[in-house]
């Protein structure tokens, strides 16, 4: 079991509600509508609408629950839902059956799981469709005729244009064709770009965005020495320089296990041990992703491999053959078969393509032009497939390229032979209570652990495999399986192959749909990607909905610049470095990004970039960056995962951190880390307590602000004017202020004041100025980029 710095539990039934809930609550908050439609319509389908629905013409009690103003206003008996509030919900206490006079659905009790849900989808604001009916924009909902209709105009759908850039009319912006963009609107809108930020602002600016670390102060120095002889081939060869680093490679592989919603265990815990189920070997998927993007694997070959190795030409014994973890460690894989299914098609469509398909589960989609017939179309596709048991290490293919020391070998050997044992021994005995295999039981907690963490256990890579014969695929009516409709072929997307000619019968049809993905003439592809590239660099996206280019998505910002890099993108080849030099090369990146009213009067929100945008350091970069500058911070790439925080914490980078998707660190959670349970958008940013909680008590915080001050530079200055010097220059690569200079030997004094000299006169010596280094970790300036 993992430890929190910020929260220690022991109460597993508490634990489970709490941590499944904010998850859960979450996802409803991100994805609204869509949350509804996924999760909460099938349960309100299957158990309410023959009575409270207008298409049943059932309204009983004055209720209809098809539409968010029903519930919301209610009906004979008030508001049944009050969002945020689901113990104030008179929904949540009919389906509890906590009342003899209010129990619904009256036939029979919901499960727990449905239940579950719909108290996470109440907490999380109750969202949904706003109308299904009546006189609003959303009266022709579910129309897929009006709806195709509305999609040949809709300018995602459309093919990617090849644009020639306009002339800019600022000075020094007719270099990038990106800058010309740029400022064609600036200027239509009377708005004037920033000057470029200065070399220390614009080289952090870099290697952070890069690399996802603080330069050093030499580093700072010498760029800053090339930069003031000819500033443009020293910021170029900075760029070449950080691409060509394996820590460009850690900071972009983090943006795709997000898309890719990676972990490190499944979706949730054996009842009978509280123990989540691990993925022993889902790191190979990760390591695979963070070596792809080190070699500038061209990003079409890339889904390509996520989405079919086995079907492309790699075998088993190719390191490739990890890509199919895209798959493999996705959530659902122990039970559940249909939300499986339904991850994996939603992350496929959203993640991949920006196109919401899941919604068409239980009838055509609302709010997109995907009838049912195109989900179950790709329902077949991966109801084609299997999932290899991920500890059957005979099934599971075995990876090179891992050298574990000679000790570790053998210690992890001794521990495997004595589970073994232990396994054999157990023979033919159950589990108390479940009737459970005790030797499976041993099998899935101690040995899946040893395996995970053990870095003297083999690696294997997590894949799917595809069925000896494709099963039909039907629509089930309504989402039942129970009920089927009409059989349909697999095939791609109406919207984007009118054709739709299936794919084969005698195979699953992966390779045909990765290859339908990225086909160039497919609009959505690139354009979601360059866009998730650009929000990361820039700090805002081009279309604000980074997975919905639909029709509810938002339109793009820079509609023209958005189609020039997508165009590009594919032109040089998919490569994803060509595409990060493009941007990170041209004068809207490299702006300072100082507030100017005049500017912000006319465009508050800098949607037009007028000035390069201030950015939060992720949790991943904080705690990196905490390390880096303390000295200690591991670089040693691929490997299983460590523990982020607690007794013995990884050095290492924090993308090798152990990622539990059922109950997710609560460190990681406090500091806007997504949920693993679906594919993510982007981060979202907050400010609250428990990350200043973190920064004040963090064992990692205090303990690396003291190896700050052990560090041989520090512990060698003679005075200490020189010690604040040497502080500032490992935390914030620069010279304090003559006023920070001051305060600080003010603190410092009144620190050896008020603390009583303990035997140890060296800490004595010491404490105030770690109390320094960690108010500095605290700071604005170490936190953001500017």
């Amino acid at each position: 079991m993992m430890r929190s710095s910020l929260l220690s539990v022991t109460n597993s039934a508490w634990l489970f509600l709490v941590m499944s809930g904010f998850a859960c609550s979450q996802e409803a908050k991100q994805l609204g509508a869509d949350f509804f439609e996924q999760r909460i319509r099938p349960i309100l389908v299957d158990h309410c609408y023959a009575c409270h629905s207008e298409a049943a013409g059932e309204q009983q009690g004055g209720l209809l629950l098809d539409r968010q103003a029903g519930w919301l206003e209610g009906g004979e008996s008030n508001r049944v839902v009050v969002p945020g509030e689901p113990e104030s919900s008179l929904l949540v206490k009919a389906v509890r059956y906590e009342d003899s006079e209010l129990q619904m659905p009256p036939e029979e009790k919901l499960s727990n799981e449905e239940i579950r849900w719909l108290e996470h989808w109440i907490r999380g604001g109750a969202p949904g469709p706003v109308n299904d009916l009546g006189e609003t924009k959303f009266s022709r909902l579910g129309d897929q005729a009006y709806l195709f209709d509305q999609a040949k105009s809709h300018w995602a759908f459309q093919r990617i244009r090849r644009i020639t850039p306009p002339n800019a009319e600022f000075h020094g912006w007719n270099q990038s064709s990106i800058d010309r963009f740029v400022a064609a609107d600036l200027k239509a809108d009377r708005l004037e770009p920033s000057p470029v930020a200065d070399p220390k602002t614009l080289v952090r600016r870099l290697y952070y965005d890069l690399t996802g670390l603080p330069p050093t102060m030499q580093q700072c120095r010498s760029f800053i020495d090339d930069y003031q002889i000819d500033s443009e081939q020293a910021v170029t060869e900075l760029v070449d320089s950080l691409l060509a680093s394996r820590e460009y490679a850690h900071q972009i592989a983090r943006m795709w296990l997000d898309v890719a919603r990676y972990a490190d265990t499944d979706s949730f815990y054996r009842p009978d041990t509280r123990t989540p189920h691990y993925f022993p070997f889902a790191f190979a998927y990760r390591d695979y992703v963070v070596e792809a993007f080190h070699s500038d694997k061209p990003y079409d070959q890339f889904l390509k491999e996520q989405l079919a190795a086995d079907l492309i030409g790699f075998d088993a014994d190719s390191p490739e053959i990890a890509a199919l973890g895209f798959y493999a460690v996705g959530p659902h894989a122990n039970r559940a078969q249909e939300e499986s299914l339904d991850d994996w098609i939603d992350t496929s469509m959203r993640g991949l393509m920006g196109i919401t398909v899941a919604c068409a589960r239980c009838h055509d989609h609302k709010y997109e032009p995907v009838p049912t017939a195109d989900y179950y179309a790709l329902r077949g596709v991966f109801a084609s497939l299997n999932r290899v048991d991920p500890l059957d290490e005979k099934q599971l293919p075995k990876l090179d390229g891992y050298s574990p020391t000679t000790d570790a070998i053998s210690d992890y050997e001794e521990k495997r032979a004595a589970i073994d044992k232990k396994i054999k021994e157990a023979a033919g005995k159950k589990v108390g209570g479940n009737n459970l295999p005790v030797p499976l039981k041993i099998k899935e907690t101690e040995l899946a652990e040893l395996l995970l963490f053990h870095p003297g256990a083999p690696t294997h890579a997590m894949v799917v495999t595809e069925k000896s014969k494709p099963p039909a695929s039907f629509v089930f009516v309504r989402g039942d399986a129970g009920v089927k409709g009409e059989e349909v072929p697999r095939r791609f997307l109406k919207v984007l192959d009118p054709m739709q000619s299936a794919f084969p019968e005698d195979s699953s049809g992966r390779k045909q749909l990765a290859e339908k993905i990225v086909d160039p003439m497919n609009p959505l592809t690139a354009r979601v990607f360059v866009n998730r590239v650009w929000g990361q660099l820039i700090g805002s996206y081009l279309v604000s909905t980074p997975s919905d280019f639909g029709l509810q998505g938002s339109a793009p910002s820079h509609p023209e610049l958005l189609d020039w890099l997508a165009a590009d993108f594919i032109d040089h080849g998919w490569s994803v470095k060509s595409l990060v030099r493009s941007i990170v090369l041209s004068q809207t990146y490299q702006q300072d990004s100082l507030n100017r009213d005049a500017m912000a009067k006319s465009d508050p929100m800098n949607l037009k970039l007028w000035r390069a945008n201030r950015k939060r350091l992720s949790i991943e970069e904080l705690r990196d960056s905490v390390l880096a500058v303390s000295g200690e911070l591991d670089l040693t790439p691929r490997g299983r995962p460590g523990e982020l925080w607690g007794e013995g914490y990884t050095r290492r980078r924090a993308i090798y951190g152990y990622i539990n998707r059922f109950n997710l660190d609560p460190t990681l959670r406090a500091f806007d880390f997504p949920s693993a349970m679906q594919t993510q958008p982007k981060r979202d940013e907050s400010i609250v307590a428990p990350q200043a909680l973190f920064t004040l008590n963090s064992p990692l915080i205090i303990e690396q602000a003291a190896a700050v001050v052990a560090k041989q530079g520090f512990q060698e200055c003679n005075d200490d004017e020189g010690r604040v010097i040497s502080i500032f220059a490992n935390v914030l690569q620069r010279r304090p202020t003559a006023l920070e200079m001051k305060r600080v030997l003010r603190f410092v004094d009144q620190q050896k004041i008020l603390v009583q000299k303990p035997a140890n006169a060296a800490h004595f010596r010491d404490a105030p100025w770690e109390l320094v280094v960690q108010s500095l970790l605290m700071s604005n300036e170490f936190q953001y980029v500017d």
